[in-house]
């Protein structure tokens, strides 16, 4: 009887999945004073990046989310969390430790502009200095 094993061996490198996060920059464009008129408005435009930070073949995904606060301590992030969760009532709030800060947010918008558009209802429940974050989790060769 003869048997006969092939053993092969993938050339490909490993990879692994990180996670990149930043702040969505807003410009906020002062209003001009116009005489006639009794209430002004403020115009908030975002900044889009010339050219794209990562290749598509990095890219797994993209969210957007908004945060409300980032602590060292963990117990006030927990805190933080509760309270808001009896505020923004139909939202899954959570907090997350990115080295060693605890983050508190919520939220998976589709699209930054979708996120922005969600940040007065974070903020008429009392969280005015909310932002939007962009998740961006990319495919790294490992080393």
């Amino acid at each position: 009887m003869l048997i006969l094993a092939f053993v092969s061996s993938c050339n490909s490198p490993m990879y692994q999945i990180i996670e990149v996060e930043e702040p969505v920059e807003e410009v906020k464009k002062e209003p001009e004073p116009v005489s006639d008129v009794k209430e002004q408005t403020t115009e908030v435009k975002t900044e889009t990046p010339s050219e794209p930070k990562y290749t598509e073949k990095e890219v797994v995904s993209r969210v957007y989310i908004i945060q409300i606060g980032a602590f060292n301590e963990e117990r006030r992030a927990y805190s933080l969390m509760k309270r808001a969760q009896k505020k923004l009532v139909n939202e899954e709030i959570y907090y997350k430790d990115v080295d060693g800060l605890y983050k508190v947010r919520f939220g998976s918008f589709a699209s930054k502009e979708a996120a922005i558009n969600f940040l007065p209802v974070v903020q008429n429940a009392g969280y005015m200095d909310c932002f939007v974050v962009e998740l961006t989790s990319l495919k790294v060769e490992k080393r």
